[in-house]
């Protein structure tokens, strides 16, 4: 070892020790007690500094910081209360289906200990005075031992039910515990709010206010929003008995969703003000707010009069408000009071914690004095004035707001004509009261019906874009089509109080005849109304001149108007032939000539503007060059049009319904979509040929309305004889809307068939082979009883307007014709297959409707799992001498194996039968599905719209009853 003298330092030297032990270097000589006493004083000074800086870290947290300690513990504390409140609610959801079918044991999940890290946490803080902490410190400990006393009663809850206790109360013990926890909640919630708002007010103490100040700006613009949605959940009743029939308070998520729109058009203007990321946190906040006014809007139209009915619909928009708030609008709150805190220290918001509403009782409101029309008032005329400025982007989004009002609402009055036209085909059963005495009761529900409320209340605000001499006209005209609505709302609830009373049993559906006439006036007067307002929003929106005369978006969008324009026209002339107010066919030569120069000057028109492909919705070549190409297929279809067949099912009209509005329309303001505002939608076109007068069903003679086809004023090609043969099927096959005139006239040549099944059961029935014979009516009379497999699939590629709208609507078609005696099961084959409707009577046809209504598209296709399980459930539930029938739909093929196609051609020799529907754009992909329903002796046939309505009912008249 090298010793410096003097020095008291050591130096290694090399294969030695660099560090020695104390008593070492005492036993060295060579140090002085001048040098020991400079290592000693060294280490303790070194010492006391540590010790120091800890102290002084110990005391340097923020006021804020501590406080925000104290907001956590809330946000944890309401974390634990959230999932209570589930776990009761599914709980009380399952006590209600075992009073009714006690066939399984309740459960409860086991809770596990609270944590207590966070109340820990809390209580040890030390950036705010001794006073402060105390006070905050003692309700801290009041809300932790609240929290305990709930965890401990669901933990009671839970050992009674793990021990079966209910079982030997009839529940009683159960309701105390559920009552007494209710109780809690509702405390609990009491205590943390006032406890946060004690800690906002030391928060203001320490944090002053400061308009000056972008950060403290924009905390209190955030601040204001939340109040206003914690408002709004404060308002909002949670019942844990889903059966309550209560008011739900809809005007108040109305003015919240009103007012969410004022704090959207101001909640940014502080952002250029703020640093990143803190900026982009409050661009995070407003998406979250903008996301919550759809949910809202969603729940204003969705609380329809079935809504009323029961708690459901509070219930689940309670929830999801809740979870909206909590998880997105106060998770990004809470992020920008983390990024701000290099510039200021701001306070978080806690969470909302959820609580049980007291039972409330609401009285029936049957509508006894029947329904009031609604309040016409004359439009206002106006005159409009070129503007020298083009319009303002609020103006043009207004504007196209009216149309989306006006389209939304068409889309509503469709589905109320189809569910009209099928309620009067199976009220035509119930005219004669002998007969409908021995019917099950006849039922009606409208529960698809929306009233777009809520677009209708957003576009009454942002209206004031539109300058006073237009507003108030246009603003008129809406209000009158939003009181037709409610008018169609009105006398829908009278039908189903009518058809729930039984007073067609008294009147013979007289009253039932005129609410069938109020609707069809209301529907041909709201067809003439909404295209005034069209045409006076159109007027409005020329008279502004375009931001870019040359902009390829609008040259190539006015090419696409003129096009609709006269699209239109000859729509309107086929509704005129087919309403006998025109002799001929409306000229196509217009439209044609339109399809070929827009497709001639596509480059011109869209020049400069990107191509994305087909596969990218972004591509604004897609839409113009369907628009092209559509509108050509018009002119061939009008070209073919015909009269009403005399007993058929299907207007003409409805196919141009469907191709008008889905193939033109559609198309158009897809690309005005793309466009950004610069142009203006166009409006959709109802179908009002839906549904026949009642006495017009009853009285028309087919022989007498027959009338030669029309003649068209241009040249006539002629007709594709495929096409011709196809229509024709399409009409021989086609069932009627009026179960009293019969399709066709031919005698219907039947044959006996018997049936030898492996000595286990012969049936002799009657069925008829000729399907294009066939005399189909809208009734199940004479043909025998159906069981029926639905086999579905609902896989992700069904997601389709083309598939599981046509499907749903398919089912429905035949649900209103169904007996007590018809079996229906239903069973899905998306991922694992499984029954979700085990075998159920025809009358429970709207328990049926309900489950087909739930129906979603998601997961992957296991069609061999699915067809054993449908044969399993059919042949449980086999009927002799009966319809026995699975219904295959899906939209594609998939692998079958050699086992599964034994089986199902073992089971068709047994008469189970294999029938299969595809549904899709594409007609032909079905080569394989062919042959597996030849295997199964069943039909094979390709759903659309023209069709969806009928296949169906043809399946359940697959067999006549047996001759007496």
């Amino acid at each position: 070892m090298w010793v410096y003298p003097n020095q008291g330092r050591l130096y290694p030297k090399a294969g030695t020790k660099f560090l020695l032990e104390f008593s070492d270097i005492r036993a060295l000589s060579i140090y002085t007690p001048h040098t020991l006493y400079s290592m000693k004083f060294c280490y303790v000074s070194l010492l006391l500094f540590l010790l120091k800086c800890t102290a002084i870290l110990a005391q340097t947290e923020a006021p804020t910081q501590s406080l925000n300690h104290y907001v956590t513990f809330l946000d944890k504390s309401s974390e634990v209360l959230i999932t209570r409140f589930k776990m009761l609610a599914s709980y009380q959801e399952a006590v209600s289906r075992y009073r009714k079918k006690p066939v399984s044991d309740l459960r409860l999940p086991s809770s596990g200990p609270l944590e207590e890290y966070y109340f820990k946490k809390a209580m040890t803080v030390n950036g705010l005075p001794a006073a402060e902490m105390d006070r905050l410190n003692k309700n801290a400990r009041v809300i932790w031992e609240k929290l305990n006393d709930i965890d401990i009663a669901c933990k009671q809850l839970e050992t009674h039910v793990r021990l079966k206790a209910y079982q030997n109360d009839d529940l009683k013990q159960s309701e105390e515990y559920v009552s007494k926890i209710q109780g809690m909640f509702d405390r609990f919630s009491h205590e943390k709010d006032a406890f946060y708002e004690q800690a906002r007010q030391v928060y203001r103490k320490h944090q002053p206010y400061s308009a000056a100040d972008p950060y403290l700006l924009t905390e209190k613009a955030m601040e204001q929003v939340i109040v206003n949605q914690r408002a709004l959940l404060d308002s909002l009743p949670y019942y844990l008995n889903e059966e309550t029939r209560a008011d739900w308070p809809v005007e108040t998520v109305r003015r919240s969703m009103l007012a969410d729109e004022k704090f959207l058009a101001t909640i940014d203007n502080t952002k250029a003000r703020l640093e990143y990321p803190a900026d982009d946190m409050l661009s995070s906040f407003k998406s979250a707010l903008s996301s919550m006014q759809p949910l809202k809007g969603r729940a204003i139209d969705d609380y329809t009069f079935e809504a009323k009915q029961s708690a459901v619909h509070g219930n689940e928009y309670y929830v999801l408000l809740m979870n909206q708030f909590n998880q997105d609008l106060l998770a990004f709150q809470n992020s920008f009071v983390n990024y701000s805190q290099t510039k200021r220290r701001l306070l978080y918001y806690p969470a909302f914690s959820p609580v049980f509403a007291k039972e409330k009782t609401l009285k029936a409101d049957k509508n006894a004095a029947g329904t009031i029309p609604f309040e016409d008032k004359p439009p206002l005329s106006f005159d409009t004035k070129k503007a020298s400025a083009p319009a303002s982007p609020a103006l043009l989004r207004t504007l196209n707001d009216y149309i989306e009002f006006v389209n939304e609402s068409l889309r509503q009055m469709h589905s109320l004509q189809s569910t009209l036209r099928n309620y009067q085909s199976s009220a035509e059963y119930y005219r004669d009261p002998v007969r409908s005495s021995s019917r099950a009761s006849l039922e009606y529900s409208h529960e698809k019906f929306k009233i777009p409320s809520s677009a209708y209340a957003l576009l009454m605000t942002a209206s004031a874009a539109v300058p006073d001499p237009y507003r108030a006209s246009v603003n008129r005209q809406t209000e009158v089509l939003m009181n037709m609505l409610k008018e169609m709302d009105d006398l829908s609830i009278e039908l189903i109080a009518y058809t729930n009373d039984k007073r067609y049993l008294k009147d013979q559906l007289q009253r039932s005849d005129a609410i069938l006439d109020r609707y069809l006036t209301l529907f041909d007067t709201f067809d003439k109304k909404k295209e005034q307002l069209y045409n006076d929003v159109r007027r409005i929106y020329e008279t502004y001149p375009p931001t870019d005369p040359k902009s390829s978006w609008i040259i190539a969008g006015k090419a696409l108007q003129s096009a609709m324009d006269d699209n239109r026209d000859v729509l309107f002339g086929v509704k005129a032939l087919l309403r006998r107010e025109s002799p001929e066919i409306p000229a196509t030569a217009k439209i044609e000539s339109d399809a070929q120069e827009l497709i001639a000057d596509e480059y011109q028109n869209l020049k400069g503007l990107q191509r994305y492909g087909r596969s990218n919705g972004l591509c604004p070549y897609s839409p113009y060059e369907d628009l092209a190409g559509n509108s050509a297929r018009f002119a061939d279809l009008t070209k073919k049009v015909k009269n009403v067949s005399p007993g058929s099912p299907r207007h003409p009209f409805e196919s141009f319904y469907y191709f008008y509005n889905n193939e033109l329309v559609y198309q158009y303001n897809k690309f005005v979509e793309l466009a950004k505002g610069r142009l203006l939608k166009v409006v959709n076109q109802p179908d009002l040929f839906v549904f026949a007068k009642s006495g017009e069903s009853k009285t028309a003679n087919p022989a007498k309305s027959a009338r030669p086809e029309p003649v068209r004023k241009d040249a006539v090609k002629e007709p594709d004889p495929e096409i011709t043969a196809l229509e024709k099927s399409k009409t021989a096959a086609a069932p009627t809307e009026n179960p009293a005139v019969p399709l066709a006239t031919q005698v219907l040549q039947s044959k006996t068939d018997t049936v030898y099944v492996e000595r286990i059961r012969v049936d002799t029935v009657f069925v008829d082979r000729n399907a294009a014979n066939q005399q189909v009516t809208r009734s199940l009379d004479g043909f025998a009883a159906n069981n029926m497999v639905l086999l579905l699939d609902v896989s992700s590629s069904m997601n389709s307007p083309y598939k599981m709208p046509l499907l749903k609507r398919s089912i429905k078609s035949m649900l209103t014709l169904l007996r007590p005696e018809d079996q229906i099961s239903i069973v899905l084959y998306s991922g694992k297959a499984r029954v979700v409707l085990k075998p159920t009577s025809g009358s429970k046809s709207a328990e049926i409707a309900r489950m087909i209504d739930l129906l979603q598209s998601d997961g992957d296709t296991d069609g061999n799992e699915g067809i054993r399980l449908a044969y399993k459930t059919a042949n449980k539930q086999y009927i002799r001498g009966g319809n026995n029938r699975i219904i295959l739909a899906t939209d594609g093929e998939f692998p079958v194996s050699d086992e599964v196609m034994q089986m199902i051609g073992q089971n068709a020799r047994q008469d189970l039968y294999l029938s299969i529907f595809t549904f899709g754009r594409n007609p032909h992909i079905g080569q394989k599905l062919k042959k597996l329903s030849k295997i199964g002796k069943g039909t094979y046939v390709h759903v659309s719209e023209e069709n969806a309505d009928l296949q169906l009912i043809l399946e359940a008249q697959g067999k006549k009853l047996a001759a007496d």
